[in-house]
This record gives structure tokens, sequence and C-alpha cells, in this order.
């Protein structure tokens, strides 16, 4: 039940307009994108991630599966590096994280502060963003 309502959410999200337009700078990391992965706990995740440049800065926002995630980075080399934060069921986390380009797709690796292991995320960018 909990993965349908999950599909729902998102199916409603990728094909809701988008009136605010991000930007016209042609960053390659700069829009919305369609996130799966899996934490550093081994549980598998999906959702949404918008990015917006904010000078030499960017903004990130995640709406993950039971999560809003929100984070700032910058990008030197081709890498973005990300510092994040955010809380699910009531329990707060934070880290870091590192995306690199991939063709169209957007990869990265997560983090979380005191956790033994990584997690992996993937991203496709939605259509018009």
């Amino acid at each position: 039940m909990i993965g349908l309502v999950v599909f729902v959410a998102v199916f409603a999200w990728y094909t809701a307009p988008n009136p605010e337009p991000l930007s016209d700078s042609n960053d390659p990391f700069v829009g919305r994108w369609l996130v799966n992965g899996t934490d550093a706990f081994g549980s598998e995740y999906s959702g949404s991630l918008t990015i917006r440049a904010d000078g030499e800065q960017y903004t990130l926002g995640w709406i993950i599966t039971g999560a809003l995630v929100t984070g700032t980075g910058t990008v030197a080399d081709g890498v973005m590096t990300v510092d994040w934060e955010g809380s699910t069921s009531g329990r707060k986390a934070s880290g870091t994280a590192e995306y690199r380009l991939d063709g169209a797709m957007l990869v990265g690796v997560l983090r979380p502060d005191g956790a033994a292991e990584n997690g992996v995320e993937t991203a496709e960018r939605l259509p018009g963003a």
C-alpha cells in the first residue's frame, strides 16, 4: 500500500505543471530530478530533488519517501559537494554528499554523519526542468 501511495505522489508531482522556471543559466546541475537510491542502512527510496543556483552556491531540496531534506552545495571540477540535513519519523539526520553528472544522469554518494556505510543515489532530470 505504501508503494502505491509513493507512486501516486511522485506521479502527481511529475505530471503537475511547474509554472516557476528554475534558471536560464544552462547550468547542468540546476533543475528538477526524479531520484532513486539506497540509504546507508540498505533501505531503498525514491522521490524528487530540486537544485537551484544561488550565486556561487546551490540550494537543494529533496522530497523523499517519508522525509524532507535540504542542503547547500558548491561545484568544483565537475563535482557538486553538498552538506544536507533532514528528518524522517521524528529522527534528524545530516551528512555530506557528492554528485557527478554521468551523461544525462546525476549520480551521488551520500555519507550520513555517524553511519559506517554510504548511500547511493541516481537522478534523472524531469522533462522541461
